[in-house]
């Protein structure tokens, strides 16, 4: 849950299931029903933004929010927050917490789309689904607070090689690689479909042999300058860099 500020009134922001909404008539969830009575307090008459994650959003004027909370849509719009680039992160596995703090902040800079990668360097990882609730949970958050229209999916692991044909596939591709010493984002073109994808390696870094790979297949091997960048940081600011590069191309 965020707030999203509308000629001078904060609007708390929902992302709720298709199902939630039918006509004008809105039901929250338990959880979110929770949030709006004991956490935030709302009462009847205020307003929210609902959001089903499609793009669309409703302000909804809140009628009952005693046990199940309740609301009328009072009118649509289309959610001008979402970039004109979809953008895939592939993410070569890290340790820990690190993955949740990319999930958290590349939503929030504007990725479609997250796809953990097997690597030669990377952290073997056994994804469980109490973790994808909580990567999915993460992502939601970071949507509403950063005003998105669409909450990205996290993906099950893949392998690199699988990574590098789906990421050529898509659009443009970029990956990222410190042993390379003069290409830059600046030298990559807009996708001519919208879409691009970006890979970034795990700690250390993709392997010399995996660079070659992912040029042999078509993808834009760049380096982000002559500083070693921890592959969460790398992530981040290279979804920055590559989405406000693109945009302003396309």
């Amino acid at each position: 849950m965020a707030a999203h500020r509308s000629a001078g009134v904060t609007l708390h922001r929902f992302f709720l299931p298709p199902s939630a909404v039918e006509g004008t008539a809105v039901r929250f969830p338990p959880e979110v029903s929770h949030q709006i009575a004991r956490v935030l307090r709302l009462d009847v008459g205020e307003r929210v933004i609902v959001l089903d994650g499609s793009g669309r959003e409703w302000t909804v004027r809140l009628d009952g929010v005693r046990g199940v909370a309740h609301g009328t849509i009072e009118e649509r719009t289309e959610n001008q927050a979402e970039p004109r680039i979809r953008l895939v992160l592939y993410q070569g596995m890290v340790k820990g917490s690190k993955f949740e703090t990319i999930v958290q902040k590349c939503t929030e800079i504007g990725v479609s789309r997250f796809v953990p990668m097997l690597t030669a360097r990377a952290v073997a990882s056994d994804i469980n689904s109490k973790r994808y609730h909580r990567f999915e949970a993460i992502a939601r958050e970071a949507a509403e607070q950063s005003g998105r229209g669409r909450v990205p999916p996290v993906e099950r692991p893949i392998t690199f090689e699988e990574a590098v044909r789906r990421a050529t596939h898509e659009g443009t591709a970029v990956l990222l690689w410190e042993g390379e010493r003069s290409r830059r984002l600046a030298g990559v073109a807009a996708p001519a479909g919208g879409s691009a994808a970006l890979l970034v390696g795990p700690e250390g870094g993709f392997t010399d042999a995996e660079a070659r790979e992912g040029r042999d297949a078509g993808a834009h091997v760049v380096t982000l300058g002559p500083r070693i960048l921890r592959s969460e940081t790398a992530a981040i600011v290279g979804s920055a860099l590559l989405l406000a590069h693109l945009e302003s191309r396309s």
